[in-house]
């Protein structure tokens, strides 16, 4: 009997709840992805533009964000720096006197007539025992020097530390400044631009699902063709191992890659690698991806590094989604997010590069041994 009432209890409990979930308004769940007219805005140099501003826009705003965080950053940085130097000049207030009292002992000759004394003493036994003691002198007068001199350049390299962050931060807020001010001028260009189209209401609307779509599907895209990139790199070791791709003579080895041979290698890998291919130019390398009518263009060039590694290093110069140009800014936040490079050591550990050369279809890297 009490186990068919607990049952019925628990059956009133579930059809309550479906009751309350069939009452949440359909607004509460979450929006469809807004589907963006491409083929207009390709049509379109009014349509395109517009898009252009918004995302410039949007990308100026996550700038400010990564700005306004740094910002805050070295307000605590600084912060931590003046507790440090305070710190660090009572500790020197102490010292100064201990070292005071060390070199007036030797400007008043205490050492010289303790070292006399012992010199003359009359029985070996003292002699000894005088000396022990002056060498116990000298020496704990070497360790107060020593540690009055390390106090002393330690604040001298908390003082730069903080006169070069207080540079930093400056020069962050003006940074801040001028973004804030350019974000306001491209929101004024947006609106007059949008107020003097064709249509008004319809660009407005256009805009209000860009964001949207950016937001929820434009940056992922992005982020996932740039990590396509970094696994690209990190089996390019692989690739050149498999295919025979270096040649050594001496000192010297030639590395030479075809990118139809290695995008065929990496389609063989990974079927990520289906809708994105590399293709080399003259001087440049571009990286194409496409998927469900989205696209993602990437185009840079490779410049040889030492610093803080040996490394042919990958600079992204134009980055377009969907026809769209991507900042610097946004560029260089993806350069840092992935690492885009090629490490020649990952050959053979004794090689370093020299030149790195593209031309069309063939890209050509000089390597020699580290001496």
């Amino acid at each position: 009997m009490r186990y068919g009432k607990r049952v019925a209890g628990f059956n009133i409990r579930i059809c309550a709840f479906l009751l309350w979930l069939a009452c949440i308004p359909f607004a509460a769940h979450a929006a469809p992805i807004p589907s963006i007219p491409w083929e207009k805005a390709e049509a379109s140099d009014e349509v395109k533009n517009i898009l252009q501003q918004s995302l410039s826009i949007q990308e100026l705003d996550e700038e400010i964000k990564r700005i306004s965080l740094r910002e805050q950053e070295a307000i605590s940085t600084r912060s931590n720096l003046e507790q440090a130097l305070d710190k660090e000049e009572k500790k020197l207030q102490a010292k100064q006197k201990d070292a005071g009292r060390v070199l007036r002992a030797y400007y008043m000759g205490e050492r010289d007539m303790l070292l006399d004394a012992a010199l003359s003493a009359d029985r070996l036994q003292d002699i000894f025992a005088l000396l022990d003691y002056y060498q116990f002198l000298v020496e704990t007068d070497q360790e107060i020097l020593a540690a009055y001199k390390s106090n002393v350049k330690r604040i001298d390299q908390l003082r730069a530390e903080q006169a070069a962050l207080v540079r930093e931060l400056t020069q962050v807020r003006t940074n801040l400044e001028e973004q804030r001010e350019r974000m306001l001028q491209l929101k004024e260009d947006l609106n007059l631009d949008v107020a003097n189209s064709s249509d008004p209401e319809a660009m407005q609307k256009l805009i209000s699902e860009f964001t949207k779509y950016w937001q929820s599907v434009g940056l992922f895209e992005v982020r996932h063709y740039f990590q396509a990139i970094a696994q690209s790199m990190q089996k390019l070791p692989d690739f050149v191992k498999e295919n025979g791709n270096l040649k050594g003579k001496g000192l010297e080895y030639t590395l030479s890659i075809k990118d139809e041979e290695l995008n065929a290698f990496l389609r063989k890998q990974d079927e990520m690698f289906n809708q994105f291919q590399f293709v080399f130019k003259d001087n440049v390398i571009a990286a194409i991806g496409e998927r469900e009518g989205l696209k993602v263009y990437v185009e840079g060039r490779y410049t040889i590094e030492n610093e803080p590694q040996h490394a042919i290093r990958f600079h992204v110069e134009r980055l377009q989604f969907n026809g769209l140009e991507l900042s610097e800014a946004t560029r260089k936040d993806l350069e840092k997010q992935f690492d885009l490079n090629f490490y020649p050591q990952q050959l053979v550990s004794f090689i370093e590069a020299k030149e790195v050369k593209l031309e069309p279809h063939q890209l050509t890297v000089k390597l020699a041994v580290k001496l």
